[in-house]
């Protein structure tokens, strides 16, 4: 898989997406969330990249099943250690230590970049901890963690089953960038002076 300079295709639509982003894809209907797998299925084609799975039981089994169907060796990658997977189970802060430890793993292990795909929506499950606010952290803190690691963040959302105020708050809040209308668009919501309260991490990717 070709990439340019610090940028790698994202997949979803045909930018090529800076490593350190963090953005959101939502999605309604069962096409738009096999586009957003899309992200994940260039990363599974390069054994030079890395993956990283997080979500509900039921949105990363189908995912997962999505890999298999167009001929992904998800089982190989799993062994390999290429395709890590998250259940969406723990508290923010303890979620974000295990992204964290999968993605220094990678950069241990040689990646040249790492694609993380989130999955919120309303499972079988409760939301874990606070609920909305414990989602609100974790975005926020995936904000940290992308512009720290090689990597890009992509998180879905469900719109038939999030809320309004998870949508404006987790959603439009915490990410710098959207998919809108088939094209990677600057997210015109997203906070004016976060980057410049984050900018001092960007680029200063772990040596482990």
């Amino acid at each position: 898989m070709n990439t340019s300079g610090n940028k790698i295709p994202l997949g979803i639509t045909k930018d090529q997406v800076e490593l350190g982003t963090h953005l959101i894809h939502f999605w309604r209907t069962p096409d738009e969330f096999e586009s957003g797998v899309r992200f994940l299925e260039l990363g599974m084609a390069d054994e030079s990249q890395h993956c990283v799975l997080f979500g509900h039981d039921e949105a990363n089994e189908r995912v997962l099943d999505i890999l298999r169907t167009n001929g992904h060796a998800v089982d190989r990658a799993i062994r390999e250690g290429r395709l890590v997977i998250l259940r969406r189970e723990s508290s923010a802060a303890v979620t974000l230590e295990k992204i964290e430890a999968a993605f220094s793993a990678a950069v241990r292990n040689g990646a040249t970049a790492i694609r993380y795909l989130g999955n919120l929506g309303m499972g079988r499950a409760p939301l874990p901890g606070r609920g909305a606010d414990e989602v609100i952290d974790l975005e926020k803190g995936g904000t940290l963690l992308a512009l720290r690691y090689p990597c890009v963040i992509v998180c879905m959302y469900d719109v038939n089953t999030v809320s309004g105020a998870l949508l404006l708050n987790g959603g439009f809040g915490t990410h710098s960038h959207a998919v809108s209308r088939d094209a990677l668009r600057t997210n015109s919501f997203y906070p004016p002076d976060q980057d410049a309260r984050l900018a001092f991490v960007k680029h200063d990717h772990p040596k482990t």
